[in-house]
């Protein structure tokens, strides 16, 4: 009985001391007084919370500049993809523009009034010693034939040797098996244009009683099965007499540089 009253005693005490806190506290809240024990914390705490600052101040500024480059590193991601995207964009539109102005250019060749042709591309492209062939993207399901000629924006390249159904293969006239009926244009004779291991392409068969010029043009003749005749081929680079030989060694100049091709006319 007596540690049940004593008991209820200290819990009627705890009450009164918790009510007589509360009445304290709405009493003085917003007063001086409550004011100047804030402000009396604050001092107390003051050089503890300094301390404190200054060690945590450099992690979480550390965590926090993380959080910056991981934000930063996104956003250029972002940027870099963006710009991958523009480029990509600008070189698809240039590549664009280059290829139809490079068609254009063929297509305006005076080679239309009288010949049917085939814009192709060259996709592929061979030499060494023993061979000189570029491939296009067009075939027999294009109208492309084994024997006919291409010409570039100058003049003739080659003739096709091999005609698949989407692709198709050109020896050029550097070529050492090339062989090709081509005339001198202002003498019109005859004789062969043949190309050789060293690239040089050489116009054989002309008497050395014929009268070659440097720069004369040459053209190519009316015997090609597919072949148109007067497509220009090139012009005499150089021309020598061989001793106990009966033709003239005669070198041409191309007008189309080989390694460049890129966009090229089929004559059908």
């Amino acid at each position: 009985m007596i540690n049940n009253r004593r008991f209820r005693n200290i819990i009627v005490l705890i009450v009164l001391v918790f009510l007589c806190l509360v009445i304290i506290t709405i009493s003085f809240r917003g007063s001086d007084v409550t004011e100047r024990i804030k402000a009396r914390t604050l001092d107390v705490f003051e050089p503890v919370q300094g301390k404190i600052s200054s060690f945590f101040g450099p992690i979480t500024g550390f965590f926090y500049s993380i959080g910056e480059y991981i934000g930063l590193r996104q956003k250029y991601l972002v940027l870099e993809e963006e710009n991958a995207s523009l480029l990509a964009s600008y070189a698809e539109r240039t590549s664009i523009k280059i290829e139809n102005d490079a068609l254009r250019k063929l297509l305006d060749l005076d080679i239309r009034e009288d010949n049917e042709t085939v814009a192709v591309k060259v996709i592929g492209f061979y030499s060494n010693q023993w061979q000189s062939e570029v491939i296009i993207n067009a075939g027999t399901s294009n109208g492309v034939l084994e024997g006919m000629g291409a010409v570039g924006t100058n003049g003739l390249c080659g003739i096709v040797i091999t005609a698949g159904n989407k692709s198709s293969s050109i020896r050029l006239l550097a070529d050492p098996q090339s062989s090709l009926g081509a005339r001198i244009l202002s003498s019109r004779k005859l004789g062969l244009i043949e190309g050789s291991q060293d690239g040089t392409i050489y116009l054989n068969y002309i008497s050395t009683d014929e009268q070659v010029y440097k720069g004369d043009i040459i053209v190519t003749s009316e015997y090609g099965q597919y072949l148109p005749p007067d497509i220009l081929i090139g012009r005499v680079k150089e021309v020598y007499r061989i001793s106990g030989s009966p033709y003239l060694e005669i070198v041409i100049e191309p007008f189309e540089d080989f390694k460049d091709l890129e966009y090229l006319m089929v004559i059908k």
